[in-house]
């Protein structure tokens, strides 16, 4: 009888154990019917859109900025993908390792963090053949590390060139350059009393995003918590032009290759503080030093700077003395409104969910004028 009831043990761990397995992977057992087959697909420009700044790394595609994704459709019967930690980022701890987002046919699969070298996500697994829209994003900011896509795996009857396609570009593109309200430092914190984590950075809140989300653009984003003209060791001049600076790699990013429209900046905030006496001038030259070279990167974009969202609007001034001395056509300024405390703070004094979707609306706006020719 003991022996029996120990077959009955050893035989349910078994089954137990297949289960798992056909939980863990897609592919654990073999395809009966021969119409299907088993596809594995590297995220390459021609099968995926890239949005937002990115490096290919040995086939591994790498997500290193706020709000960088990519976006294809899959046409399978089921699908999983495989992620990888960027390095640094999987030694991070747990209140600072990268955030990021699944969607499938724009609904949330998952949002979550990543803290292992690889990982293994079921995108989809249906009794039919259909196709299907995925993205994956980043939602916390580059200083944190990204996550890399390996491969996406599929069961589908289709042929390879015909799997998987891209998600289609829009007819604009806005390119956001910030601090830390622009990487939405914060923004799902209940009160200014919380400190910074991960968790509570979400890009896809930001007025960024919600901007471009309005005006139906593409968007790029370099942001860095901290970062100014001429805030001490938190130079965007010095990192504007990496895909991330704080990358092992630290690459460049090509411009060439990747054209924006629209280029926003909304920098200075971190700046206020080392500015008033004798930098005065120091920060007008560095300003004009900086949109050079944006100019430089994006010879025929439009340039619209702002300032505001948390006050330090003294500084506006010296924006705008700083364009003149560029004597650029295409560069405008905007003074935005600061954040309200009936509006609720996020963490460590940030704007929250509420103040960056009237700032999203705003901005939005404001581009819709210059593109329309309306601007002042």
């Amino acid at each position: 009888m003991i022996n029996k009831c120990i077959f009955v043990l050893i035989l349910s761990a078994i089954q137990v154990s297949l289960i798992k397995g056909k939980i863990n992977s897609i592919f654990d057992e073999k395809i009966t019917n021969n119409e299907f087959k088993q596809i594995s697909i590297k995220p390459e420009l021609s099968n995926v859109k890239h949005v937002g700044r990115y490096l290919i790394k040995e086939d591994i595609t790498y997500l290193l900025q706020s709000g960088s994704a990519i976006e294809f459709y899959l046409n399978a019967k089921s699908a999983e993908i495989i992620l990888a930690g960027d390095g640094t980022s999987i030694y991070h701890e747990e209140y600072e390792k990268p955030r990021y987002a699944i969607y499938v046919n724009d609904n949330i699969l998952l949002d979550t963090t990543m803290g292992k070298r690889e990982k293994t996500v079921l995108l989809f697994n249906n009794e039919k053949e259909m196709e299907i829209k995925i993205k994956v994003i980043l939602l916390s900011e580059a200083i944190f590390g990204g996550i890399g896509i390996k491969s996406i795996n599929v069961i589908s009857s289709v042929s390879n060139n015909k799997v998987i396609r891209p998600t289609e570009k829009k007819k604009l593109s806005i390119e956001y350059v910030g601090d830390s309200i622009t990487c939405a430092y914060g923004i799902e914190a209940k009160a200014p009393s919380e400190y910074f984590e991960t968790k509570t950075q979400n890009f896809e809140k930001s007025y960024a995003f919600l901007a471009s989300k309005e005006l139906d653009y593409d968007y790029s984003v370099v942001c860095y918590s901290g970062c100014g003209i001429i805030s001490t060791g938190n130079i965007m001049s010095q990192r504007y032009t990496k895909i991330n600076y704080f990358s092992s790699t630290n690459n460049e990013w090509d411009f060439e290759k990747n054209h924006n429209d629209i280029i926003v900046i909304n920098l200075g905030t971190n700046d206020f503080g080392y500015v008033w006496g004798f930098r005065i001038d120091e920060y007008v030259e560095k300003y004009a030093d900086f949109l050079q070279l944006v100019r430089e990167k994006n010879p025929d974009s439009y340039i619209v700077c702002l300032l505001g969202m948390m006050g330090c609007e003294d500084l506006f001034p010296l924006i705008n003395e700083a364009i003149n001395i560029t004597g650029d056509k295409k560069i405008y300024s905007y003074l935005l409104p600061a954040q309200r405390l009936e509006d609720g703070i996020g963490a460590e004094y940030h704007p929250n969910v509420v103040s960056h979707a009237k700032w999203g609306k705003l901005v939005a706006k404001i581009i819709k004028d210059i593109i329309e020719g309306k601007a002042d």
